[in-house]
């Protein structure tokens, strides 16, 4: 049997947002083998991360310490880890995501470092009324949806004027996700950051050109890159050569995207920024804020 969580982010428990996301787990529903558990998050009681980083430090379980809904022992937490597939509903605040949904997203922090996240199918409902901006919102979410490494299965954004017409979509994004679901109880497929920012590419964000512009510092070149500043200004020997490692990856990326080779662009960049993420973690995270070495699931630097 498959598990598909069906969350509801809204203070509404019977609103346009719920009627949507209902409409989306009958759809999970309908694939034989599924099991929908309907979840109203605002239910359960979770703050912030503090960022204590006891999750890091934990090498055994990576678990949150925090004695709350999405703690190590918080019943939510318990649904999330047991999931085969995650369906969101979520209504649009300030355009964008509510505080509860990206509350949630933070919470599940620790699993950046299990790993044990990568490859659930997700999917997403953003509903608008007024100035709308559902867009913008299911950009949101597919970006923490690559955060988190979760297989995109899609993300409806939804004004009011367009229920009519979403629900029927909605079903069939939740039957999606349901088939996903079902896979995913048989083995947790990889999906391993190469292939990640490739599949990527087309949903509603892509990592690969804000990941460029970030690196770059703007300049979309190595000259003035955060990766060339940290060559000249880093004091770990360490962290330096891994950075000098990553200039060759680095430009190749930014060379081949230009061009209009996306995908051989993503597998220059994964590497390049992995290198990143070992130098500056060696350089300021490992002794000083952390104390302790990277995860291991956390941005292998791939194989040659």
């Amino acid at each position: 049997m498959a598990k598909v969580l069906a969350l509801l982010m809204s203070g509404r428990a019977r609103g346009f947002t719920a009627s949507l996301l209902e409409r989306a787990a009958e759809g999970a529903r309908s694939v034989d083998g599924v099991e929908v558990e309907w979840v109203h998050v605002q239910r359960h009681k979770f703050g912030p991360c503090t960022s204590c980083f006891n999750c890091i430090r934990d090498s055994d379980e990576h678990a949150c310490t925090l004695r709350d809904a999405m703690g190590k022992d918080g019943a939510l937490m318990a649904k999330v880890e047991e999931a085969n597939g995650i369906i969101i509903g979520d209504p649009v605040h300030t355009w964008g995501p509510t505080a509860t949904c990206h509350l949630f997203v933070e919470r599940c922090y620790p699993h950046l470092w299990t790993g044990k996240l990568v490859g659930m199918p997700f999917a997403s409902i953003s509903c608008a009324s007024n100035q709308g901006m559902q867009r913008l919102a299911r950009e949101n979410l597919c970006k923490w949806s690559f955060t988190m490494g979760f297989r995109y299965m899609g993300g409806l954004p939804v004004h009011t004027t367009q229920l009519a017409r979403a629900r029927g979509e909605a079903e069939d994004l939740g039957r999606q996700v349901g088939q996903a679901a079902l896979e995913d109880a048989v083995e947790r497929r990889p999906f391993a950051d190469q292939e990640k920012f490739v599949a990527y590419l087309d949903q509603p964000w892509s990592a690969l050109e804000p990941y460029l512009e970030n690196l770059s510092n703007g300049t979309m070149s190595w000259d003035g890159s955060l990766l060339a500043e940290g060559v000249e200004s880093f004091e770990s020997d360490e962290a330096r050569d891994l950075l000098t490692e990553a200039r060759g990856h680095f430009e190749a990326a930014l060379r081949l995207r230009g061009a209009g080779q996306r995908e051989e662009s993503c597998a220059e960049l994964v590497r390049a920024s992995a290198l990143w993420t070992h130098a500056t973690w060696k350089e300021f995270l490992e002794e000083d804020v952390i104390r302790s070495a990277k995860p291991e699931a956390y941005r292998p630097i791939p194989e040659s």
